[in-house]
């Protein structure tokens, strides 16, 4: 009896070992990335606010605090189950769905620069279409992994473009353009991983042109044909919707091989630089940091985005796999669209830099997806008791 408890008390142990054990999976090289990625953002933003008194009137200031906060939000939900979390995906899309209707309504969501978009809660504002991101990535994940082979269906793969398109379509009424976009690379993203017939892609391929030519005649609100146009010829009008483009460029160039240092560069230290916490804040930390500071960022991004595709390959199933893309695939694009859109590659789209640019709603969900992530790599083992 006495030999029967000690082998069932080093079994216990051994799964207590187990357990603990399974935290050697996190990646700490995703959590050091973020972190000097966060530092980045928020002394970016305090130098943008103008460096001046270090309290909580300073958005850089606030992004710090905000960015503590989300990391142990980041730990809270990397200690969770992805498969748990995965089981509330619909209750949680239903809300996400119903905020993106209530914040289109007057009165309940905050108007800004004709844009309706956020929720206004006095010490801060929250941006549904941010949040919606992350539920779409794991409702979406959940409805493939369910299906299974069954995706290869075509009932299946309209669904699951509808699971997309609906907070897409209510993002685009903000009116939000880029945010959109977002949701369609998260569809995008986790279609090219999951069984649907390559046929059905190959199909949504050829009649894309018919709707972008649908979309730019019928869809479009003028200011946002502009914004392409303007895009393609900044010169064409220097004054209005290309000013801010030309600043930017010249605010990147002009930043040299090591920058200006904490007060930035002369674009925005004279105020031609505008919205340079946010949509351009690229061009801002190229004139404090210059072309080394730049190709620092990049590399910590090239570093992040590769340890996100380190977890694709790690999950072991449908769901973790099929999260860790989505995650993977909208980090990507909003930091090319971002860096692209400052650098005069791409069109201004107002798509948040992830962890650099200003703002509570974006920080916070980019940390919850990566608490995910970690979540999959840590639980991504089944654990069974095997007595001794």
């Amino acid at each position: 009896m006495i030999a029967t408890a000690a082998r069932g008390q080093r079994g216990v142990h051994r799964q207590i070992r187990r357990f603990g054990g399974r935290w050697r999976d996190f990646d700490i090289r995703i959590l050091f990335t973020t972190m000097v990625l966060m530092a980045f953002g928020a002394l970016t933003i305090y130098s943008a606010q103008g460096a001046g008194p270090i309290n909580l009137s300073n958005l850089g200031v606030r992004q710090a605090m905000y960015g503590a906060l989300g990391m142990a939000l980041m730990f809270f939900v990397a200690s969770i189950d992805y498969r748990f979390i995965a089981s509330f995906a619909w209750p949680l899309y239903g809300l996400t769905v119903l905020a993106l209707a209530l914040v289109l309504v007057p009165g309940i969501g905050a108007e800004v620069a004709g844009s309706r978009r956020w929720f206004d809660f006095g010490f801060t504002t929250i941006q549904p279409s941010e949040f919606g991101k992350l539920v779409t990535i794991v409702a979406l994940s959940s409805f493939v992994a369910s299906r299974g082979p069954a995706m290869r269906e075509p009932g299946n793969f309209i669904l699951s473009l509808l699971v997309a398109a609906v907070p897409a379509a209510f993002v685009f009424e903000q009116p939000d353009l880029g945010s959109s976009m977002v949701y369609g690379v998260i569809w995008l993203s986790i279609a090219l991983i999951s069984p649907i017939r390559r046929a059905y892609l190959a199909a949504l391929a050829v009649v894309a042109p018919a709707a972008i030519f649908f979309a730019w005649h019928f869809m479009l609100e003028p200011y946002q044909r502009q914004r392409w146009l303007v895009f393609l010829d900044p010169q064409s009008d220097p004054r209005g919707d290309g000013f801010n483009l030309i600043q930017a460029q010249i605010s990147i160039g002009s930043g040299g091989w090591t920058g200006f240092g904490i007060e930035g560069g002369t674009q925005s230290q004279l105020g031609l630089l505008k919205v340079r916490e946010s949509d351009f804040i690229f061009a801002h930390a190229s004139g404090m940091f210059g072309y080394i500071g730049m190709i620092a960022l990049l590399l910590s991004f090239a570093i992040l985005i590769w340890r996100c595709i380190h977890v694709v390959e790690i999950a072991k199933d449908s769901l973790g796999q099929s999260i860790a893309i989505g995650v993977t695939g909208i980090l990507l694009f909003q930091s090319v669209v971002n860096i692209g859109m400052n650098a005069g590659l791409m069109p201004v789209t107002g798509i948040t830099l992830p962890f650099i640019s200003s703002g509570v709603s974006s920080l916070w969900t980019f940390l919850v997806a990566e608490g995910l992530l970690q979540s999959i790599l840590i639980h991504h083992r089944k654990l069974a008791f095997q007595p001794d």
